[in-house]
């Protein structure tokens, strides 16, 4: 049986930023390391020299990150709401939309990097067995998910996800939206006997890279290539994945050329709220500038 589709996530890759609005961007943004390491030791018992390990590297990271990125953040914001308020959000706009998040996503990537080589290399054989064994849990939620689920109700709760997710930020959905939604759901091709396999294959290859880890030039090296996942991809999948982002973009553009007056004032602004929050972040001032620059 199929299994959710890797880019059922582009919606929620255009309106990333977006959510962030939801709560209050500049705290979520300044507890940024407190929520990271809450997050990696429910994962991993980390002690306390890792914990402020990563906290020092976050930090350090979310000074390069506040001192280089937010710009590019309010200019990406500001033309998508533009491109709203234009009717400009067609196929070919969400798809340059979807990348330029995309190009955001790798620059991140490259800067968790060392994060990742740092953590990973403070891993006692007890906290790599943790770690396995989360991945493993994962793995089995991930196959009965797939045993479970029959194609039919798979592809209602990809609809009513999808739904759910816009009705975050424009509101209520109206019967022309939501059918389309559901010829979406129903057109989507499943990959979950894909993602499965991949799941294993990424669970063996983090337990090599674990295995080795007072090697540090190969556990740079696995990190690097775990952090692009897509490389390992088998053609198959490779197509099953165009083919599901095709019909997302089909379905967004189509659901946006169905916005009523209120749906788009809400979603526009959501943005210019967003953009504003962005803008009114402050980087530490007291930070070296070439620590924010180049800290390692």
């Amino acid at each position: 049986m199929p299994a959710r589709p890797a880019n059922y996530k582009l919606l929620f890759m255009l309106l990333f930023l977006v959510a962030l609005s939801g709560c209050s961007t500049r705290l979520a943004y300044d507890n940024l390391d407190w929520l990271t390491v809450r997050w990696v030791d429910q994962q991993v018992s980390l002690d306390e020299e890792q914990r402020a390990l990563l906290r020092d590297v976050i930090e350090t990271q979310q000074l390069w990150h506040c001192a280089t990125q937010l710009d590019d953040y309010q200019v990406w914001i500001e033309q998508a709401r533009l491109d709203l308020l234009a009717d400009r959000l067609d196929k070919r706009r969400l798809a340059e939309h979807g990348e330029h998040l995309a190009r955001f996503g790798r620059t991140l990537a490259e800067r968790l990097e060392p994060i990742l080589v740092e953590l990973a290399a403070s891993l006692d054989d007890q906290q790599v067995d943790e770690v396995l064994a989360s991945l493993d849990d994962r793995i089995a939620e991930l196959r009965d998910e797939i045993e479970s689920d029959s194609t039919e109700l798979w592809a209602q709760e990809r609809a009513e996800g999808m739904e759910r997710g816009l009705r975050r930020f424009m509101g209520r959905i109206n019967g022309p939206q939501r059918e389309r939604l559901e010829r979406w759901g129903r057109a989507l091709e499943p990959t979950g006997a894909y993602q499965l396999a991949q799941r294993i294959y990424w669970r063996d290859r983090i337990a090599g890279a674990l295995a080795r880890r007072e090697d540090r030039a190969f556990l740079e090296r696995e990190i690097a290539a775990l952090l692009e996942p897509s490389s390992a991809w088998p053609e198959g999948y490779r197509q099953a994945i165009e083919a599901n982002r095709a019909r997302t973009l089909a379905a967004l553009e189509d659901v946006f050329a169905l916005l009523e007056p209120n749906q788009r004032a809400r979603l526009s602004n959501r943005l210019s709220r967003l953009s504003k929050d962005f803008a009114h972040l402050s980087c530490n001032s007291e930070a070296p500038l070439a620590k924010l620059r180049d800290p390692y």
